[in-house]
């Protein structure tokens, strides 16, 4: 492989000449400005933060909600179902922003319909609701609901729907519809219309591999069956994390159903989404709740409806949050203005990822086995077929998984690993505002903590207590671990914390924190025979002693090193007892601000009180 890395296996490979030379050069960046400038002028907010998420979501820019809030600062938007001029203002604007969502997918009204959701989720849910179904019964085999196995969750949780219709869900492999594509049309009936729907990812949130989009028109016209069933089908095309980082193009593929998520393009708003339905099949959709703008009449006492002629006031229930898609207008206009456009994006974030990819599939441990196993079939050779996304998991030398949530990761529980087999991995994907400082920052910290120059060390396998704050209560006769003396340093990973040198050399104490309720004093304690004192634990692996004992009374903060300590109701009394809020409440740790580790608590049982001293 082209770069490789060095044999020492720490090196990171040249950015310039990684790849093969004879491939076509993609781009890097945005024209002749500086990437780092135009990083620092919008994303100031990231300086010293390495921020690899914009799968789940893209971050915003400075000027873009500062164009939004002026606007809102300028001018008065009313609610667009009232008849005054403010509301006129707004219903004005939201038609414009539907018009230009319809040009940055390059198509127009002719052809498409922009309905405003909550998210792409909302979107499916809507499709899944409104989908004219044909359940199964004695004359008919009725509807298929299929999906690729590789799809997002709320796509597989339209089966739910389509069940309770008793409307057959069948999930397709990606490798399936490869094959089923080489054979070509096996079932042709030309007068049915049984309606079915296909439903596959434009790019996989998982893995990143992006599926063909001619896929829509095989489908369509009968070249490509997902399932061995005449009828008429349709598709929807899940492009909410494709378009994210790339062009899509619907005056050449045209799904029938499309939803996506504003935030995953700008970042901001949250909370809004769209499903761009194809104008054909818009009259097929069936709709049975009513509600806020979308009847032009009915009668409370009777059963009449009847609906507003446009599909997207019919399925648009109650208030669109107008206000933020007035904000999409200075989204896109900010996205064209800073970057020239989606194509460059596009090549700007396969570049990194590419670069990634070859310098991760570069990582070996000495005895030569991989450090990360890449979950990807492309290979990453070209952004047709591959996004800006990369997910894999840790190894070990020996080959085996390290569990995600010992790096402090959890999703519900800390079950990372079941028999050795991982139930997760860790991914990580790039946005428009990514840099190779970001991409080489992260390079580092796996070489760092798997090829260690004195050997193979472990991650770290610390847990971060996540017991909500609040000082115990005091035990009577709290029982005292005694340790034997002896100067050691901080554990390894708290030496490579507060060897940092953030603040300067100048120690300051914060606070004198009365300790409540009050504790016993270590006098009056009962006292332990020296080989309990000792900590001898008779075992297989023979005596331990413990020789030290450290507390950490404020969550994230520095170390309290005693020798003799009482043991409350939850373990050493006043562990993690406080924590560092922002002025929201949330909890600080040293992942959002290193500098914590820096503080420095002091507990004096006799006094009932803890003195804090931080560098500044």
């Amino acid at each position: 492989m082209a770069g490789a890395v060095a044999e020492s296996g720490r090196e990171l490979p040249a950015f310039a000449g990684y790849r093969d030379p004879s491939a076509p050069r993609l781009a890097y960046g945005y024209g002749p400005g500086s990437l780092r400038e135009l990083r620092a002028r919008e994303f100031g907010r990231l300086a010293g933060t390495v921020y690899l998420d914009h799968a789940g979501a893209t971050l915003f820019s400075q000027s873009q909600l500062e164009s939004f809030t002026n606007d809102l600062m300028e001018n008065t938007y009313g609610n667009p179902h009232s008849q005054n001029i403010s509301s006129k203002l707004t219903y004005d604007t939201v038609e414009q922003v539907r018009y230009r969502i319809l040009a940055h997918f390059h198509t127009t009204a002719e052809d498409y319909t922009v309905i405003f959701t909550s998210g792409s989720t909302a979107a499916l849910k809507l499709v899944a609701e409104a989908f004219p179904w044909v359940s199964q019964g004695p004359e008919s085999s009725g509807s298929q609901f299929c999906y690729l196995t590789d799809s997002h969750t709320s796509v597989v949780g339209m089966r739910n729907v389509t069940m309770a219709i008793n409307v057959t869900s069948t999930p397709v492999r990606p490798e399936d519809l490869w094959s089923a594509e080489e054979r070509g049309a096996s079932v042709s009936d030309p007068d049915c219309q049984l309606p079915h729907l296909f439903c596959y990812p434009a790019q996989s949130n998982f893995s990143g591999v992006r599926y063909p989009l001619s896929w829509i028109e095989e489908v369509k016209s009968g070249r490509l069956h997902p399932v061995s069933t005449p009828g008429k089908w349709f598709v929807l095309l899940d492009a909410a994390s494709y378009v994210s980082t790339s062009p899509l193009d619907l005056s050449a593929h045209q799904a029938d159903f499309v939803p996506i998520s504003f935030y995953k393009i700008f970042g901001f708003p949250t909370g809004l989404g769209a499903l761009l339905v194809h104008n054909r099949a818009a009259p097929l959709l069936r709709k049975t709740y009513f509600g806020g703008g979308t009847a032009s009449a009915y009668l409370a006492g009777e059963d009449f409806y009847i609906p507003r002629p446009s599909v997207a006031q019919r399925f648009e229930d109650g208030t669109i949050s107008f206000l933020d898609v007035i904000a999409l207008k200075h989204g896109f206009d900010t996205l064209e203005r800073l970057t020239g456009g989606m194509e460059n994006i596009k090549q700007h974030t396969f570049t990194l990822a590419q670069y990634t990819y070859v310098a991760l599939s570069s990582l070996r441990y000495p005895n030569g086995a991989a450090v990360v196993r890449i979950y990807s079939d492309s290979e990453f050779s070209s952004p047709e077929v591959q996004g800006p996304i990369i997910n894999f998991n840790v190894l070990d030398d020996k080959g085996n998984i390290i569990g995600y949530s010992q790096a402090g990761h959890v999703c519900g529980d800390n079950m990372d690993l079941i028999d050795g087999q991982p139930t997760g991995s860790v991914r990580i994907s790039f946005g428009y505002m990514s840099t190779l400082d970001d991409v080489q920052a992260f390079l580092r910290f796996i070489i760092d903590t798997r090829l260690h120059s004195s050997g193979d060390w472990p991650v770290s396998q610390t847990h971060a207590d996540t017991r909500e704050a609040g000082a115990p209560s005091a035990e009577s006769q709290a029982d005292v671990i005694p340790a034997v003396m002896g100067r050691h340093s901080l554990l390894p990973q708290e030496d490579a914390l507060t060897g940092s040198g953030v603040w300067n050399n100048s120690s300051t104490t914060v606070n004198a924190v009365p300790v409540a309720p009050p504790v016993c004093d270590v006098a009056r304690t009962q006292q332990i025979p020296s080989e309990k004192a000792a900590g001898v634990l008779q075992g297989a692996l023979g005596p331990l002693v413990v020789t030290n004992l450290y507390l950490y009374p404020i969550k994230s903060c520095a170390a309290f090193e005693v020798t003799r300590w009482p043991v409350g109701n939850q373990g050493l009394l006043y562990d993690r007892s406080w924590m560092v809020v922002n002025h929201n409440g949330v909890c600080l740790s040293q992942k959002q601000e290193p500098r914590l580790c820096l503080i420095q608590p002091f507990i004096d049982l006799q006094q009932r009180i803890m003195v804090i001293k931080a560098k500044e």
